[in-house]
């Protein structure tokens, strides 16, 4: 009764086959429609720090594979403010109306 979620990440996993694109497409088409999305879990070893301590990131790449599926195929909408249903029905309808545009490009 008294517990209340936050919902300050909404995350969606993106088959670019099925979308029709990748997640650089989707991101920049829901930037246009005012939808900030962003790579939400970035694996450690792709952080620049890495690199510059001398790390083999590719050789680290191939023994991460989920890692890498998920970076490369999840977007999040982090939410530091409420959203109210319109802007909720907003950024779904966005999204589906995207991919749906995404897919005929690609077709």
């Amino acid at each position: 009764k008294d517990i209340h979620p936050t919902y300050h990440l909404y995350t969606l996993n993106i088959d670019p086959k099925k979308a029709g694109g990748d997640i650089s497409t989707l991101k920049l088409k829901l930037a246009d429609r005012g939808i900030a999305t962003s790579s939400h879990f970035t694996p450690l070893y792709r952080l620049a720090i890495f690199s510059r301590l001398g790390y083999p990131i590719e050789a680290i790449k191939e023994t991460c594979p989920v890692a890498e599926q998920l970076f490369l195929h999840q977007i999040t909408h982090a939410s530091i403010y409420a959203l109210v249903n319109e802007q909720l029905e907003y950024m779904a309808t966005s999204i589906l109306e995207t991919i749906e545009e995404m897919q005929r490009e690609a077709w």
